[in-house]
């Protein structure tokens, strides 16, 4: 709709077009879906929607059990759904399409393709019955994308990776002594 605005304008104006990019013109798409929030209705929408996530990936921990027993398939879908939920919450605060541009910064790169391959990885072992090793294999994923996840939020927080990596180095390697 902007981009027919934008042309009728430059053609009855004179004034040249102002070209969009794709993407703009997708956000620009989703907003005019999606009413304006103001601040407070975006805090409590990320607040609501992070809570529902922490919450379902804490009642996986209640599945465990069968997990162990070797029906992996509850546990992982209901962890791996909550951590989209709570991932999917930061979406009230910057909005869709900025806050994946800010996943996939160079910075944060490599934790979010780690952090979401691990997740879809975990969904197919669970939901196909023929993985060999399974309920371990699940437990790795589970491990990958809780620590992809911390190493994506660590990113956030100025030096605090090169603080991290720093203390492993210092006590795994002690290579001064």
């Amino acid at each position: 709709m902007e981009n027919l605005y934008s042309s009728t304008r430059s053609l009855l104006t004179g004034e040249p077009a102002t070209e969009r990019s794709v993407a703009q013109q997708i956000e620009d798409e989703v907003c005019e879906g999606c009413p304006q929030l103001t601040y407070k209705q975006r805090i409590i929408g990320f607040v609501c929607c992070f809570s529902l996530g922490i919450l379902i990936e804490f009642g996986s921990f209640f599945r465990i059990v069968e997990l162990i027993e070797g029906n992996p398939k509850p546990f992982a879908i209901m962890y791996s759904f909550g951590n989209i939920i709570s991932i999917c919450s930061s979406f009230f605060l910057a909005g869709p399409y900025t806050q994946l541009k800010k996943m996939f910064a160079p910075t944060r790169a490599i934790a979010t393709i780690i952090y979401l391959t691990s997740i879809v990885a975990t969904l197919f072992c669970a939901l196909y019955k023929e993985v060999p090793a399974r309920a371990a294999l699940i437990v790795l994923l589970i491990l990958i994308q809780f620590f992809a996840l911390a190493w994506y939020f660590l990113s956030y927080i100025p030096y605090a990776r090169d603080f991290i990596v720093e203390t492993c180095r210092r006590t795994c390697c002690d290579c001064d002594s």
